[in-house]
Order: C-alpha cells, then structure tokens, then sequence
C-alpha cells in the first residue's frame, strides 16, 4: 500500500502550483482511497465543516472513493460514532476513520487499508482541473460582474419555471431538453463576456487568476444547469430507460421502450428507432429563447417555430436469439457503461468551465496539462518506512 500525503489545496500563496502537486498525485497511480484529513475540535461542527467544504470541491470525483480521518481523537470529549454519524447523515461519506496521539502506526494502517476495496484510475487535466481546486482571487470589480451574471442565469431559470407550466405532454418534453442546450450555450455566452470585459488573455502572470474568475462563475452556473439535467432526468426515468434487463439464454442487455411487461421475445426491437424522449413521438417541436431588455425589467421570451418532422430509420440486422422471454421475469442489470450519458444525464462532465471557444482558453488548456506533465514527471516514491 502507497500512501501519498499531499500540500494542503488552499495555502496563502502559489495556490495553482500547490493544486498541481496535488493534482500530480491523482495521476500518478490508480487510487483506492482519497482520504480527507482534519483535526478535531471542541466543537464538533468545526471539523465537520472543513470535511464539506473540501468534499464539495471534490464533487467531480466518483462516488465512494472519498472519505475522512480524524486526528488529535484524544483531545475531544465527543465520541467516535457521534461524528461518524453526522458525516454520514449530512454529507454522505460513509468512509470515516479516526486516530489519537498514541494510536499505534500499524493499527492505523490496517484502518485505511480495510477502506480500500477499489481501484480507479483518476486523470487530472486541462477539462477538470478548475472544477477540482480554487485558484481565483477576489477582485472587487471582477467579483460584481460574477455575481450579476450568475443572478442573470438564475432568473432565466427561474422565468422559465414559470413560462413551462402553460406547455403539456410533447411539448413540455421538447421545451425542457431545448431549454437546456441554450442554457448550456449561455454560459460559453457568459464565459466570453467576462472575460471580454476584463480583459482576459489567459496568458503571463495574471492566467491563474483569470482562469480562477471563470471557473468561480461557471460552477455556480452549474448548479442551475444541475436542476435542468434532474428535470430531463425525470422525462427519461419515466420512459424507462434506467431499466435494463438481461435475458436468460443469450445473455444480451435490453431496454424496453414500448410494449407490455409480459411475454416478448429476445430481440423483439421496435420496427423503428425511437426517440429517447417518447415513444410515440413523430415530430421535434422547435423553440426559440431570447432574454430581452425591457428597459425597466428583462423578460425570457419562448417562441414556439414550426415542427420539423422525424425520419425514422428501419433497423435492418436482427439482435438477441429469438427465443420467448417474459419482461418482468427477467433479471435486471447494471446498465451498460455505453449508455451512461443517456440514463444519467444528470453528470455535468460536458459542460467545460472554461469552454475552448473563448479567446486564449487553447492557451491556458496547454499551460495546466504542461504543468501537470511536469509535476508528474518529479513524482517519485522514497525508500519504504521501517
């Protein structure tokens, strides 16, 4: 067993090359465990909110590979388990261990061994490096205009949250996933504008703290896109397309997205291809959305344009082995990692916090992946403790 301490992801000064060092660590080996290290407190709230904090910016790490120990045990009149059970309750983290000024280094060691029970392969680059560490600054100016573009994105959201409830059935569906493709285009709409204004190149001394600036904005805005992707999620959970299932004979994975829950036959696909959405849709209803400037007030504006009929392509090759099955008989399954984007469309893995499109981006891009290579590159384990 490895284990790597890392520098702490927010000291006073060079927070960018700390995070990196970090970084360099993720990728250096497959990892079993990230461990959230604090020191108890008095008060038990303490050590709980530092967990929180760092645990939220670690969001875009896969789940269960996160948990905590605390140390100095021995200095605090609460228990183990109270602690271990509010980390559960309120962030989820099911991982806690603990250890005292006299805990013995083997003991400690068999602890977080026992928690390893994984092994993943993590990448740290260009695409989620700003979505893993804070490197921003907080100049005043730059701050205010974060603020008014997140509250801006908000009340869209919230405007629309009201305007969808005069649409129903097929039309409500289309508003949602078109609604949320132009929220996803305003944030490049956003990431361009602030950086347009202040002058951004992404380039010198002063690149981290742009890149900073961006990233403060654009997770924000995440949360609200988050919401819409639940909304989609909803439409899709509906039709099913969370349940896979496995047939018996021929071992081939499938979904149902039409048709009873009796007697079927493996490979039994509809005559045409379907959309996700519905399964009787034959029309893509298209919108268009505009936030105007009403001088005293903003306004989203929905128009509804003409449809656009679907052609629907014939499958040609038959699938599965024909033999009779019974759908609600069948075992399910995980579903395949093929349609992870499909039945968890609530990952927000393609939403860039800093899009490519936006002037110098290509040039910071290069800059953190060289910067990772480098740290990487000096990563090296010394001679093993005794």
């Amino acid at each position: 067993m490895v284990i790597c301490d890392t520098p702490g992801t927010n000291p006073e000064a060079d927070k960018f090359q700390h995070n990196v060092n970090v970084a360099a660590a993720l990728n250096y080996r497959p990892i079993s465990r990230l461990l959230i290290v604090v020191k108890a407190d008095t008060r038990m709230a303490n050590p709980l909110d530092r967990i929180r904090e760092f645990a939220t910016d670690l969001l875009e790490l896969p789940d269960g590979i996160i948990g905590t120990l605390v140390t100095h045990m021995d200095t605090v009149s609460w228990s183990e388990m109270e602690f271990k059970t509010m980390v559960q309750n309120e962030l989820g983290i099911d991982c806690v261990l603990f250890s005292r000024k006299h805990t013995h280094k083997k003991f400690l060691l068999d602890d977080i061994q026992a928690t390893c029970t994984q092994t993943l392969n993590l990448r740290v680059d260009h695409d989620n490096f700003l979505k893993l560490f804070k490197i921003g600054k907080s100049e005043r100016k730059i701050i205010l205009q974060i603020r008014k573009e997140v509250q801006r994105f908000r009340e869209i959201k919230e405007q629309f949250d009201e305007a969808r409830k005069a649409f129903a059935g097929k039309d409500e569906i289309d508003l949602v996933f078109e609604f949320q493709a132009w929220m996803e285009r305003q944030v490049v709409v956003s990431q361009k504008k602030l950086a347009k204004d202040n002058d951004f190149t992404f380039f010198g001394h002063k690149a981290e703290a742009e890149a900073g600036y961006i990233a403060n904005m654009t997770n924000q805005m995440r949360c609200v896109l988050y919401d819409l992707r639940i909304e989609a999620a909803k439409f899709q959970k509906e039709h099913g397309a969370g349940d896979a299932r496995r047939c018996p004979h021929c071992n081939e994975v499938w979904i149902k997205v039409e048709g009873c829950e009796g007697q079927t036959t493996c490979g039994n696909r509809p005559s045409v291809s379907i959309d996700i959405r519905d399964a009787s849709f034959a029309e893509l209803g298209t919108f268009s959305f505009a936030w105007q400037n009403l001088k005293e007030s903003f306004k989203l504006a929905i128009n509804k344009l003409p449809s656009r009929k679907i052609e629907h392509k014939k499958f040609a090759s038959q699938i599965g082995c024909g033999r009779a099955i019974n759908w609600s008989a069948l075992p399910k399954v995980s579903i395949p990692a093929e349609l992870a984007q499909v039945v968890k469309p609530v990952r927000m893995d393609e939403v860039p916090i800093l899009n490519k499109d936006v002037p110098g981006a290509k040039t910071w891009h290069a800059a953190v992946d060289h910067a990772l290579d480098t740290a990487l590159l000096r990563m090296q384990l010394g001679k093993k403790p005794a």
